[in-house]
């Protein structure tokens, strides 16, 4: 070694190289785990799998990618899904309690007959998303896009809207208890055989630009418009 060189600075170049070597595996081991409740799923690609009836309680899939996987009939209890992409994954008959979702992406992905209580959905991307029959009480699903979303005769107790963007959107033949709406965009939002007696925040500007027909209810104070907007 050359004379007067400081061996300390490759000291600390070793030591980072191999504590690299070590961490490496442990970074990737995650994703290699056995699915059961509580395992940490975070940042991990899951796309195209099969992982119905499984039990996910208090797992955790933030950032992940579970794009066009299947999860019917799983439980989700306190897990969280913070800005996953689920988009086009399957849920149906899922069980989602205290679960959360917020800046999740789930673009065309299926909830049908699906139960979410208590879980936190603001700032999600549902576009064309599918909750038919879904049971969805307690949620907050604020500033989110669901364009084109299906909820039809779907159950929605104690759910908020609020500044979410509602075009298009299908809620024919859902019960409605307690929804707020308040600042949602509803153009062409489609209303036909709803009863809209219990909702919140619905003005008549919002109501409009929405569909209905003869056998939606209105909240009172609020009147059928001239001509409902849809024709297509």
């Amino acid at each position: 070694m050359t004379k007067g060189m400081n061996v300390k600075p490759l000291q600390g170049i070793l030591w980072l190289c191999l504590l690299s070597l070590f961490l490496a595996p442990m970074a990737n081991a995650a994703c290699n785990d056995k699915r059961e409740p509580g395992m940490d799923w975070s940042g991990c690609r899951k796309a195209n799998k099969m992982l119905d009836r499984e039990n996910f309680s208090g797992s955790r899939f933030d950032d992940a990618v579970l794009t066009s996987t299947l999860f019917d009939d799983s439980t989700f209890t306190n897990a969280s899904m913070v800005k996953a992409d689920i988009s086009r994954a399957s849920f149906k008959k899922s069980r989602l309690v205290k679960t959360d979702l917020t800046k999740a992406v789930g673009y065309r992905a299926n909830f049908d007959h699906a139960t979410l209580v208590g879980t936190k959905m603001s700032k999600s991307e549902f576009s064309r998303a599918s909750f038919n029959h879904a049971i969805i009480s307690d949620v907050d699903w604020s500033r989110a896009e669901l364009g084109r979303i299906d909820l039809f005769a779907a159950e929605l107790k104690n759910v908020s809207f609020e500044f979410s963007n509602l075009s298009r959107a299908r809620f024919e033949k859902s019960q409605l208890e307690n929804v707020n709406f308040s600042g949602a965009y509803t153009y062409q939002t489609r209303f036909e055989n709803v009863d809209l007696g219990n909702v919140r925040n619905l003005n008549q500007a919002q109501l409009d630009m929405a569909c209905g027909d003869a056998r939606t209810r209105l909240p009172e104070g609020l009147k059928v418009p001239t001509a409902w907007p849809c024709t297509e």
